[in-house]
Order: structure tokens, then sequence, then C-alpha cells
């Protein structure tokens, strides 16, 4: 509502009392009548923006119930085309002219598994519009409106019953429930995986077993918290898709008005649909997609897990006991496949950084820093035993920092992921990806280049290669099938 001339000279002429004379020279009644219409205008612009807010549910209710085309869903992209290496190459031993070369294997320490997680709590209804869960350790208390727990999608999946739903729940009380799970995202300072992830778990804790109804509730309150997910259905089944901003790599995904959307919520991601309908009107306000570039480590209530890593360092056989969050692992494992970035670009949990960094450097910190590169690379190389994903899961993966630690074997991805994040932390170095077909290793900006390493320039800068999977190969020492080759594409780091 905007101030009329009156209001604004009674707001200038208040303000100059104010300043100029003492509060008890301004009349009572004049503010008292100036606070009340201050007062009545902001109610009026709230009953705007319910009567606006009214209007678009209302409108896109009726779009919902006859906008619907049956769409395809394409296979899940594929991040590496080329096989990885079965076996990590070793590279021959440096020797004295004349004698053969003398190959060290690495030495590696099975890790031990670690006890599975205790059970987190189940959920709890702690009144009849309250909702207590655990959130990777973390109680949080959800209001609710009873309707939705009681809800049941009747009569079959179609574009009438999507329409009612949606106005039985945009006349719910839902505003509350949003900004509860906006401010434990603020808590606890999730990405924004980490906040779907925390309303998947409210929607199932409301309608346990019930996927159809599960994934209708989730439709809904991401569409109000601002992001682009696209409901459809086949059959009796509901499905959600969800906008990201990255590739999204191994999970099925379909194209709606030139909007990528991925079956990324989908536990089996999506390999059961083969085609569904949807709406193909757009919600009447902007949303947005999901923005993955990097996922949060510091928000769980850690569950520590130990494994000793060991290797052999000119002559020194070095043995550390590495912490590590074993309830971090649980959180990764819901993650979708995204690009390289994602991995590069987040940060070891409070445990690595409070165990692993220490005791490595006790070693860098009196080391050049060719030496305290090398250092580290021979520690990717020996401590960690390789296996390709496909050899390991049957399907290809990226690990984060976290997991290399946990799982028993990584490859060429996980072993540059983890030496990239070990290099910028203890040397402060810039680091960067080289991806190649089949492989992936990284370079490092060391501040003096010495003769005869393999380098790239990379916008300006030059690199020294570092190969995490070239067992034995000091930094500048590329492995030699991929030596004479540019890579595909070089990855930035933050």
């Amino acid at each position: 509502m905007k101030l009329t001339c009156k209001h604004r000279l009674i707001k200038f002429f208040l303000a100059a009392a104010l300043f100029y004379f003492p509060i008890s020279a301004i009349s009572a009644d004049d503010f008292t009548a100036y606070r009340r219409e201050q007062s009545q205008g902001v109610q009026q612009i709230k009953k705007d923006f319910l009567v606006y807010k009214e209007k678009q549910d209302r409108e896109f209710a009726n779009f919902l119930k006859g906008q619907w085309s049956e769409f395809q869903t394409s296979q899940g992209k594929v991040r590496l085309k080329e096989p990885e290496p079965k076996e990590a190459p070793v590279a021959p031993a440096k020797t004295t002219p004349g004698t053969p070369p003398v190959v060290a294997p690495p030495v590696v320490i099975a890790p031990v598994t670690p006890p599975p997680l205790p059970p987190q709590p189940k959920p709890v209804t702690v009144a009849s519009n309250e909702l207590e869960l655990v959130f990777y350790g973390n109680t949080v208390k959800v209001p609710f409106d009873p309707k939705w727990k009681s809800y049941r999608l009747t009569g079959g999946a179609k574009p009438e019953t999507m329409s009612d739903f949606w106005t039985v729940m945009s006349g719910s009380q839902y505003e509350q429930t949003i900004r509860t799970i906006n401010a434990a995202r603020q808590d606890l300072k999730l990405d924004d995986w980490g906040y779907v992830t925390l309303w998947r778990d409210v929607v199932r804790a409301l309608q346990p077993e019930r996927k159809s109804e599960q994934n209708l509730l989730l439709w809904f309150l991401l569409v109000k918290s601002g992001y682009d997910v696209r409901l459809g259905y086949y059959d009796a089944n509901v499905y959600l898709f969800v906008a990201i901003k990255q590739p999204v790599y191994a999970t099925k995904y379909t194209k709606v008005n030139n909007q990528t959307y991925y079956a990324a919520l989908d536990e089996d991601h999506g390999n059961g649909i083969l085609a569904f309908y949807s709406y193909k009107s757009d919600y009447p306000t902007k949303l947005n997609p999901l923005d993955i570039k990097s996922a949060s480590t510091g928000f769980t209530k850690s569950v520590s897990a130990q494994r000793t890593l060991a290797f052999d360092y000119k002559g020194q056989s070095i043995k550390l006991n590495v912490t590590y969050d074993r309830r971090l692992i649980e959180y990764f494992a819901s993650f979708p496949q995204i690009d390289f970035e994602l991995y590069f670009d987040t940060d070891g949990s409070s445990l690595l950084h409070q165990g692993l960094l220490p005791q490595l450097k006790k070693f860098t910190s009196t080391m050049s820093e060719q030496e305290a590169a090398d250092f580290l690379l021979s520690f990717v190389q020996h401590a960690f035993a390789y296996k390709t994903d496909i050899d390991q899961f049957g399907y290809q993966k990226c690990f984060f920092i976290e997991e290399s630690i946990y799982f028993p074997y990584n490859d060429c991805k996980d072993r540059s992921v983890i030496y990239a994040w070990l290099v910028r932390e203890l040397l402060g170095l810039k680091v960067v990806g080289l991806l190649y077909p089949g492989h992936m290793t990284t370079a490092v900006g060391l501040r003096q280049v010495a003769e005869g390493q393999a380098t790239i320039m990379y916008q300006g800068k030059r690199y020294v290669i570092a190969d995490p999977t070239y067992i034995g190969a000091s930094v500048g020492m590329p492995m030699p099938s991929y030596a004479k080759l540019s890579p595909n594409r070089v990855v930035e780091i933050q």
C-alpha cells in the first residue's frame, strides 16, 4: 500500500519533531493515529499477498486438471566412456646405469570393516501436529498439518487427483513447517542436497511405506520452498523428478520445456521408470534448480571410525591412524553422481582436519615445496589399494575424500580428489584435475618447476603433472600412455 501525501507529511513532521524537540512535545494522539495507519498498511499488504497466493494456487490447480502429456525417460548419462586401467601402473625405480629397474610394490594395510552405525532413533509424533526426527544425529522438531498424515491417494493417479491434492495442500497450514525446515537448514548449514534430504525424511515419517503419498507431499513442499521439481504418474505410481544445475550421471532423466529433470530422489535412480505423464505448464512463479556444487561436511553428529594407512618413503616406514566420520559416509551414499567439481570442491570432515592433516604436516613442514608435493603423492600412491569402480561396485562412482578412507579400494578419480585436497590444505598450492580418456590425474601449481618435469598450461599458469595412480612416480612424471596427449578437460578446483 503506497503512502498518501498526508501520510508522508505526518511521517516527515514526526521525524522532524523527534529530531528537534523532546519526545514529550509530540502529541500522543498524532503518534497513535500514525501507528494505527501504518499497522493498517501492513495488514493490507499481507491481505493482498494472501489473495495473490490463493489466485496462483487456484490457477495452478486448474492447470493440473488437463495439461498433462506423456514423456519418455532417457538412460542416465555416462561420466567416463572409456574404461579405466584395470591395475595401477608402476613407475620403474630410479637405478644406476647398467642395472635393471627395481619395482617397489605399494604396502597396503587392508582396512578393517568398521562396525555398523548405531541405528538412528525412529521419528516420533510428539503431538498431533508435531514430529521429532533425527537427521544424521541432529534432533529436528517439525510442525505439520494433521491432514498430511491422514491423506490417502484414492481412485488412482490421474490429473484430477493431483489437482485436488494441490488444492487441499495449498489450503493447509504449511508455512510454519517451511519456516522450521529453513531454520534447521540455517542452523545445520546444509547444502541443497541436505535440505532436500531433510524434507524427504519428513515426508517418509509422515507417510511411511507409501511412496506415492510421499512423492506428492515432497512435490508440494519443495515447490513451495522455491525448488523446481516436477510430478509425474503412470498407472498407480507417482514419480518425482528434480531440476539440478549440474549434470547428473547414472540417473534417468527427462526434458520438459527445455529443462532437464532427474529421477535423483528415487532410490533406484529411476531405473524402473520408462514413461510417465506430467503437466506441461510451469508453476506461476520462477522455481530454482538444486545447486550441488559442493557438499556440506560439518553438520553431522560425528560417529568416529578408524583406519590405519601405511607407506614407505625413502626407506622410512610411516604408519598413520586415521579417524574419519562414519556418519558422513552414510550421507554421501545418498548423493547423486555429479560432475567432478563436486568431489574436488568438498572439504574433508573435522575429524580428518584434526587427525590426518596434523600427522602428515609433521613431515611436510620441514620439507621443500617440491619434496612435500612428492611426499604427499607417495602417500596417496602407496597407502591405498587400487580397484576400478566396475570391479568394486559394478557401476561408476566417484568418491568424496571421506569415502576414500572408508572403502577398501579407490581408483584414479578418487586418488586425484584426495591428493588435490592434501596439497591445497597442507601446501597452499593451486591444483587442477586433468581428465584423459579413461583416466583422471592432477597437476600442481609449484612455484618453481624443475628441469624435465612434465607440465601443462592452464589460464596462463603452468602446472606440473602429479599422478597419484602412477605408482612410484614423482611429481613431474606423467603416465607414459598419456604423456603425449592433451587432456580432454581441465577441472578447475575452488
